[in-house]
């Protein structure tokens, strides 16, 4: 990772193209923000279960699933996928991620703002997602962001595994009809 302060950020639809990068790009963010919030054997496990990259390229080829990348000049810094909410109302920000030696330059905002404009376009009035309960650092950014916690689950994942975590949602302004 290399990018310099200067270089300015540019969002757009991850493509099939992009879709190996963007695998190597979670495999890489996860071992480096998730071991003391859940075990390394769970990373392994939801990597396998989330970012095959057969998985994505056919996740962006369906109109229920989105995935966008961030990039500074050509390198890729992070990406967004959301898809389809629990209701007609609303989006899941299923994955957000920034690598951590770019995070605190708005590129995660950026991000979110991006998914959020989407999102009204797309006639949704809701974005929510799920963090992990003891993910204190994404839970402050979210609040920063607008987010609310609105519940707590504990989801089984499978292969003796839970995510233990809060949905946090906004409400979209002015959804486009």
């Amino acid at each position: 990772m290399t990018t310099g302060s200067n270089d300015q950020a540019h969002i757009s639809a991850v493509s099939e193209q992009d879709v190996d990068a963007v695998a190597q790009l979670a495999r890489e963010i996860w071992y480096l923000h998730y071991p003391g919030i859940i075990t390394v054997s769970q990373i392994d496990y939801m990597l396998a279960q989330r970012y095959q990259p057969d998985d994505i390229a056919s996740q962006i080829k369906t109109d229920e699933a989105w995935w966008d990348k961030i990039a500074v000049g050509p390198e890729l810094v992070g990406f967004a996928g959301y898809e389809t909410g629990s209701d007609a109302a609303s989006v899941k920000l299923d994955k957000l991620y920034i690598h951590p030696r770019v995070q605190g330059r708005g590129f995660g905002y950026a991000l979110v703002r991006h998914v959020e404009t989407r999102s009204r376009e797309r006639g949704f009035s809701r974005l929510y997602l799920q963090v992990n309960k003891g993910n204190t650092a994404s839970i402050a950014f979210y609040r920063r962001a607008g987010f609310a916690v609105t519940e707590k689950v504990v989801v089984d994942i499978g292969n003796g595994y839970v995510m233990d975590d809060f949905i946090m949602s906004k409400q979209l302004e002015n959804p486009v009809p």
